[in-house]
């Protein structure tokens, strides 16, 4: 009986399977569903000669700066923010004038430090003669530029005129000081964000922080991915920024956006540099020495009287916006206050680590980047003045006290913590990208890698700011017919991949267009277009090699400037050549070993009739 009841069972199956055989084959006419994946994968690309792979067509889905944002006109009424605005006349311009006969005031713009006048509007300081003429100094004090005024309400980027020079001049005051300088570098930017001058400018034997920020955008790919990180900043630092790393005291990695680090590089500057003397914060262009300058404001480092009187430094993506120093006074870490702050994050402890291991279960339950992303809040200890009087009160009759008095006897003994303009470094391309093309530039959540099987002679390109040639890939063990290639970018940054021979041609088709993304423009095209360098390579080839076993991990990283940076898997005892190419040939560097090297564990399996793979949550919690 019971064999007749199994054998009815497989009867039964194997009618079943030849029927959904047999509608198969009549609904695609002989086809098998592997061939008609095939000729649906080549469908897509039938209209677009030489690409192998685009992500704007794999997708589907257009990314959102792909159709630009409408212009944002000059508002017209922009100077009736100002509190000294008395109102145009009928017919006067409104966009106010420029008045040279006046000279320029000592007093510095609360958002950038540009000393505030009306000469010309093309200066950093400038406002308009409506509004500056007939200020008094503690008046001035309160108003803020044109350019970070635009900057804070209307996230509008205007030029101005400053030499790069005058950046390097401004900042070399600290050759002459003993003062502690806190380097800052952009993790998803370097070595490009290191000056090359650094050591030049600072000396051999100054103190230095070196704090790398961003660093929750980076994906974890182990439990020890922050010392791996750490230990790659401080090798990229002596070997791009000059000296033996002897004079460096401390290393951290912080998030001037989420606040993660701050309170252990606090508790570091007070057991290293105490209160010995000043503190500088250095560094390229947009790395976040503003945001940094303005947590630590709010912080215990900070005087509690001083920080409702500082303005907050200008903070945005532009490179620049700082184009003096700024600065605020550091609270003398005594004993008893130093007791104090650790009572303080003592208290807090537990309750961080409940919310951080919360947060990792909500990560592992929901694959959640945000959750799994370093988060901390920056507390204070002593939010409340002391042994001053109450400024702002006013039944004595005095006037409140709106900035901060530099010159005050209770500050001349004060130690200071300067916002310094950040340096232009020529490997950076931001110089040539629009305020709204910089803002997608930067990732926005922890970054996903984007893996692909590159076959010699295909191009890989990144938008249309990078792009990385595959010549070949040999070995004297076996014939490797493609290569696995890691990409760390925006995730708004377009990805093709076409054939090297036809890259250049596929590359200046598809430019200003929703295939590259990276440059467009929101009204003429071809003036942008006009502006841009195009891409160029360097003079020599890159070569990678693996001389051993490949277990996994990867053997190192190509760097594309600000674009973002590609790591490379390669088989065991073989090697490749790569040819990369961005605007001016700036900031291609070979970075070992990998900066993510275990970034194998966060790609998803190989897509059919597809060069990519999957993508899954950029981050685990493995050894």
């Amino acid at each position: 009986m019971f064999k007749t009841t199994r054998l009815y069972k497989i009867i039964n199956k194997n009618v079943l399977i030849t029927c959904s055989r047999l509608q198969n084959t009549a609904a695609a006419e002989g086809q098998s569903f592997r061939q008609r994946a095939w000729l649906l994968a080549r469908e897509r690309y039938k209209d677009h000669e030489h690409v192998h792979y685009s992500s704007v067509l794999e997708t589907k889905l257009k990314p959102s700066f792909l159709i630009p944002e409408a212009h944002q006109h000059f508002p017209e009424d922009w100077m009736d923010d100002y509190e000294f605005y008395q109102g145009a006349k009928e017919g006067a311009n409104r966009q106010g004038t420029p008045d040279p006969s006046l000279p320029v005031s000592k007093v510095p713009c609360n958002g950038c430090g540009a000393n505030l006048h009306c000469s010309n509007a093309s200066l950093p300081g400038y406002i308009p003669s409506e509004i500056f003429r007939g200020r008094t100094q503690q008046e001035l004090q309160t108003i803020s530029c044109k350019r970070c005024h635009f900057l804070n309400h209307y996230n509008i980027a205007l030029d101005v005129e400053v030499a790069p020079s005058t950046y390097v001049d401004t900042i070399s005051r600290i050759q002459d000081k003993f003062a502690l300088a806190i380097v800052l570098v952009d993790l998803l930017d370097f070595p490009c964000s290191i000056w090359p001058g650094m050591q030049h400018i600072l000396g051999t034997k100054r103190p230095v922080f070196l704090v790398g920020n961003k660093v929750d955008l980076l994906p974890r790919d182990s439990n020890i991915y922050l010392q791996h990180i750490k230990d790659s900043l401080q090798r990229e630092f002596i070997k791009h920024g000059g000296g033996d790393g002897l004079n460096i005291k401390n290393i951290s990695l912080i998030s001037a956006k989420t606040g993660y680090g701050i309170e252990e590089l606090i508790t570091q500057l007070h057991k290293t540099w105490a209160y010995k003397g000043d503190v500088y914060l250095l560094g390229c262009t947009n790395v976040g020495k503003s945001s940094l300058f303005n947590i630590l404001l709010n912080s215990d480092y900070c005087r509690p009287e001083a920080t409702d009187l500082v303005r907050k430094a200008t903070a945005c993506p532009w490179p620049g916006t700082t184009l003096k120093l700024l600065r605020f006074p550091i609270l003398r870490p005594s004993s008893d206050r130093v007791y104090q702050r650790f009572k303080r994050l003592v208290s807090e402890r537990s309750a961080r680590a409940a919310m951080e291991k919360e947060r990792r279960a909500v990560a592992r339950e929901t694959g959640s980047a945000a959750a799994a992303q370093p988060v901390a809040s920056v507390g204070r200890t002593f939010d409340r003045r002391e042994d001053v009087n109450d400024a702002f009160a006013m039944a004595a009759g005095s006037r409140p006290i709106t900035t901060l008095n530099h010159q005050h006897k209770e500050y001349k003994q004060a130690r200071w913590v300067y916002d310094t303009p950040g340096v232009m470094q020529p490997d950076q391309i931001s110089p040539l990208l629009t305020a709204e093309e910089l803002v997608k530039l930067q990732p926005t959540t922890m970054i996903r890698p984007r893996t692909f099987r590159l076959r010699p002679q295909m191009s890989i390109l990144l938008g249309g700011l990078a792009r990385l040639d595959l010549l070949d890939i040999t070995s004297p063990r076996k014939q490797y017919d493609w290569l696995k290639v890691f990409v760390f970018a925006s995730e708004h940054l377009p990805i093709l991949i076409a054939d090297s021979q036809a890259a250049e041609s596929v590359y200046k088709r598809y430019v200003g267009s929703p295939f590259l993304g990276v440059p467009f423009a929101s009204e003429d095209l071809e003036a942008r277009l006009r502006r841009w360098p195009g891409l160029q390579c360097r003079d020599e080839d890159i070569v990678l090699a693996s001389e051993e076993r490949n277990e996994g991990r990867l053997n190192c990283d190509i760097t594309l400037s600000s674009a973002g940076w590609m790591g490379f898997l390669l088989p065991g005892h073989s090697e490749c050549r790569l040819r990369a190419w961005t605007p001016h040939a700036a900031g291609i560097y070979k970075r070992e070993p990998a900066l993510v090297p275990l970034a194998d564990r966060l790609v998803g399996k190989h897509i059919k009739f597809s060069l990519a793979y999957n993508t899954t949550k950029p981050f685990v919690f493995k050894k």
